[in-house]
């Protein structure tokens, strides 16, 4: 004599659904989780870079290496930035002189426009007023009115990097009071 255990088939429907809800209520939790870990916890519903760069302006790009490049920034999917019209600060000759703003493209190794820069490389990105002094000197080299902004042949520049053991620019506002 055998002993069967008889379950409903209603009994046993609302076992499966169960199951199933269950199942889809962890795979929901773990996708979160593994979306707030991936951005970051307070980044998950950011603005992405896209959506706060003003194409109408001007961007500074500091790059993790301590260089400076302006121009015209566009995000270029989700691994690279595209940076055109580019232009940098040369390094001054003597102490207490600024540096002089450099058109890329005549330095000894020649780049081209666009810059492709990493994401992983930039440090913090600002768009610049229209009434900087970086980007009136742009358009005034545009202009025809600044000539001297590219370097004369056989003159190498290289964008400002910092010396050692100068304070970086810090990624976080500094509170006013």
């Amino acid at each position: 004599m055998s002993r069967a255990v008889v379950v409903p088939v209603s009994s046993l429907r609302r076992i499966i659904v169960t199951a199933l809800i269950v199942l889809a209520v962890v795979l929901v939790i773990l996708a979160v989780r593994t979306q707030l870990f991936r951005a970051g916890v307070g980044t998950l519903f950011a603005p992405s870079a896209a959506e706060v760069i003003d194409r109408n302006l001007y961007q500074a790009v500091f790059l993790v290496g301590g260089q400076v490049f302006f121009g015209k920034l566009q995000e270029q999917g989700d691994h690279f930035f595209i940076l055109s019209d580019t232009f940098y600060l040369s390094v001054p000759d003597q102490a207490g002189a600024q540096g002089q703003l450099i058109k890329r493209g005549n330095e000894i190794h020649g780049p081209k426009d666009p810059m492709i820069i990493p994401v992983n490389e930039v440090l913090f990105i600002e768009n610049l007023r229209d009434d900087s002094q970086v980007a009136t000197a742009i358009r005034k080299f545009k202009a025809g009115e600044l000539p001297v902004a590219t370097p004369p042949p056989g003159v190498t520049t290289a964008p400002i990097t910092p010396a050692p053991g100068t304070a970086r620019p810090s990624v976080t506002p500094t509170p006013t009071r």
